[in-house]
């Protein structure tokens, strides 16, 4: 890390104050992208989620999973004041909600009619 340090500090000397900041702003995001990337693996890691990990796993504003908790729409824990979420559940809870293809319900449907004949 402190070679990269320095060389960066080469590249970097005689270049115009406009273009160390671009530079810098440049590191400072794919810093933040891998920092990002590793919390996502950490998070799909666990079992238990607190509130806050609820909503970024389920990619969902903090305000929206506080309406699905509170309307009861929603697996969750509530030990005292905190409210937890296990990642199972959440997932099964995704999965209930599948909005199925026109090819999916034409299979459905045909399934029925087989199964059911007509009684004329």
């Amino acid at each position: 890390m402190d070679q990269a340090l320095v060389l960066a500090e080469q590249m970097l000397d005689g270049q115009s104050p406009a273009q160390v900041l671009a530079y810098q702003i440049f590191a400072q995001q794919q810093v933040q992208e891998r920092v990002d990337a590793l919390e996502n693996i950490f998070l799909c890691q666990k079992e238990i989620f607190n509130f806050d990990e609820a909503a970024a796993y389920l990619s969902m504003s903090k305000s929206t999973l506080y309406k699905l908790t509170s309307r009861k729409e929603i697996p969750h824990y509530k030990p005292n004041r905190f409210v937890f979420f296990e990642k199972a559940e959440l997932d099964k809870w995704i999965r209930a909600s599948v909005v199925k293809t026109d090819g999916q319900l034409n299979d459905e449907a045909n399934s029925y009619i087989m199964s059911h004949p007509s009684r004329v």
